[in-house]
């Protein structure tokens, strides 16, 4: 456990940190919130500390033994400061709590010591502090060197099919002239591992699958990616918990022509339902080829299947994977709609500075789905009724698969891929 000062210096961290990120008070953060202050770490610091570290800092799990001193490193860094011993020393500008406060000299004592400074020494010291605010100009806005791409290698492999899956990377970066060196296993910069340069395999574990594109950065510089797929085999279905997801065999989830995962099933596996439901992903990740996202049709339908406590929005999201572009459609209880975003062909919409009621209905009933991208445009059907229409933007990329994704739990009862000729790629009726 934490001394009592240390407490008190813990304290005194999360309201800096609070205070500059301005997320609200702590008390009504979400995973989400804790997502995005472990992602703003690890860019501003390079240590990527975990969701589940940083809630219990905040006191959101239980834990009785004492954050590391690496979490207080980086917390601290966070802020601006050097390190944890860095942070505890009195400062004249915070409140120190219960450390002593040094008194500062009468003002006469002052003007009396002045007094006997030698002029020479004044003009000495001047000098120094010059010449050392312009070294610290100069090596702080120097251009960082530029590397070459053909000085490095990366590459990967997976060690078997399915999920979960270890992917062996191996690398050449002999060449970097930092000890900086990190293999980024996606877009995600949390997913980012320091490795040595003097070594040349590194191997990472992928508990879902996706689309992914794995990175070799040495400091800040991205040398070498490439694109790494992690099929599904089928559908995968799992209840999102950091860092590990809870899996469920889909197999057994399919019954009347519905996926779909029963509550019962989720409580067996020890996952509350309240205060704040948990989220499950149905996913199916494969090649689709002849499928891209300025040519396709995907239908579908499906329902929310709880509403209770925290979940009365009943929120669900169908994400369209593409390699270099991702599909995002919301929906929700009516209500709710204010706090639903809507990504579709590099268009994106928030709700709360849009009307995306059209993507609000009666969730614990059927929702038919339509999304439709031909001609350079995108068009959204809620039910049958035209919820959204745009100009799609950007560059055309391949379609990789679909996620489910629902607030509690949900049952999908078909999806079905075509390209916009009526040719079908990809269909489920879950018979």
């Amino acid at each position: 456990m934490l001394a009592q000062q240390e407490e008190v210096d813990l304290a005194r961290c999360r309201r800096l940190i609070e205070r500059q990120i301005d997320f609200g008070s702590p008390e009504g953060w979400t995973t989400g919130d804790f997502d995005r202050l472990s992602a703003d770490i690890l860019s501003r610091t390079g240590v990527c500390l975990s969701v589940t570290t940083l809630k219990r800092v905040w006191g959101k799990v239980k834990y009785d033994s004492s954050p590391t001193l690496t979490t207080l490193n980086a917390l601290v860094q966070f802020i601006g400061y050097a390190n944890w011993y860095d942070f505890q020393q009195p400062t004249s500008g915070e409140n120190t709590g219960s450390r002593s406060l040094v008194t500062p000299a009468p003002l006469g004592s002052a003007r009396r010591m002045r007094q006997f400074v030698p002029m020479p020494y004044l003009v000495f010291t001047g000098i120094v502090v010059t010449l050392v605010g312009v070294l610290f100009v100069f090596l702080n806005t120097r251009q960082p060197v530029s590397l070459s791409p053909r000085d490095f290698s990366f590459s990967s492999q997976p060690v078997t099919r399915g999920i979960p899956n270890t992917i062996v990377f191996t690398y050449d970066a002999t060449a970097s002239p930092t000890d900086s060196v990190f293999i980024q296993q996606s877009w995600d910069p949390k997913r980012r591992q320091l490795v040595s340069r003097n070594n040349h395999q590194h191997t990472s574990v992928y508990y879902d699958p996706g689309f992914f594109r794995a990175k070799l950065v040495i400091g800040q510089q991205i040398v070498r990616e490439h694109h790494l797929l992690i099929p599904s085999e089928g559908w995968h279905v799992s209840v999102f918990r950091d860092p590990v997801p809870v899996s469920f065999p889909a197999s057994q989830l399919v019954s009347n022509g519905i996926l779909h995962l029963p509550v019962k099933a989720i409580k067996e596996h020890n996952i509350p339902m309240q205060p704040e439901a948990p989220i499950v992903r149905y996913r199916n990740i494969r090649a689709m080829p002849g499928l891209r996202t300025d040519n396709f049709v995907l239908e579908t339908r499906l329902k929310s299947d709880f509403a209770q406590g925290s979940s009365v929005c009943q929120q669900a999201l169908i994400m369209i994977h593409g390699k270099e572009d991702m599909f995002f459609i919301p929906l929700s209880a009516k209500g709710c709609v204010s706090t639903l975003n809507l990504y579709a062909g590099g268009n994106e919409v928030k709700g709360t500075q849009t009307d995306l009621s059209a993507f609000g209905t009666t969730m614990q009933e059927w929702v038919d789905v339509r999304c439709e991208v031909a001609d350079h445009q995108v068009t959204i059907w809620i039910n049958g009724r035209e919820a959204y229409r745009a100009k799609r933007q950007g560059v055309p990329t391949d379609i990789v698969g679909i996620t489910f994704q629902f607030e509690g739990t949900g049952s999908v009862d078909y999806c079905r891929f075509a390209q916009s000729n009526g040719k079908i790629i990809f269909a489920d009726n879950f018979d």
